[in-house]
């Protein structure tokens, strides 16, 4: 009984020290299904300004493409992204969605996109990230919201 009590163990602390390290990409997307350009303020629930500046994994590059496109083609071309332009503050970044586009919002993992956000004004309409996450389509661990 005790051989068999300290396999368990040993078991447990393998797994835990396995998967202790494992994240999964669980990006943000908005897709603008209009035919005019949309005005996004993204608040977010920690001081985003010093993260502004030290973004060094592009999780505020808000990458986007000129088209309706799946997040499988920001993966594919991630080295031929284009950016938005963004004007920040202490807890918000505003970008302008051009119309019949995609924009990546946030690049994370673990889905932590909606723990960090707040909400986002579309041309001055709150959606807090509870929201966002019901209402987006979800594709494997990618959420896309759609302005139609």
């Amino acid at each position: 009984m005790n051989s068999i009590k300290r396999n368990w163990i040993v078991f447990g602390i393998i797994f835990v020290f396995i998967f202790s390290g494992c994240s999964i990409p669980t990006d943000f997307y908005i897709q603008n299904l209009t035919g005019t350009q949309k005005v996004l303020k993204i608040n977010y629930k920690k001081g985003s300004s010093k993260r502004f500046s030290e973004d060094s994994y592009g999780v505020f590059s808000f990458n986007y493409e000129n088209d309706i496109v799946n997040p499988k083609f920001f993966k594919k071309n991630r080295k031929n992204l284009k950016s938005l332009e963004k004007k920040t503050d202490s807890t918000s970044a505003t970008i302008i969605i051009e119309a019949h586009s995609t924009v990546r919002i946030e690049k994370t993992h673990n889905f932590y996109w909606s723990w960090n956000i707040e909400n986002i004004e579309i041309d001055g309409e709150k959606y807090n990230s509870k929201d966002l996450e019901e209402k987006s389509e979800r594709i494997k661990d990618d959420y896309i919201f759609k302005i139609e």
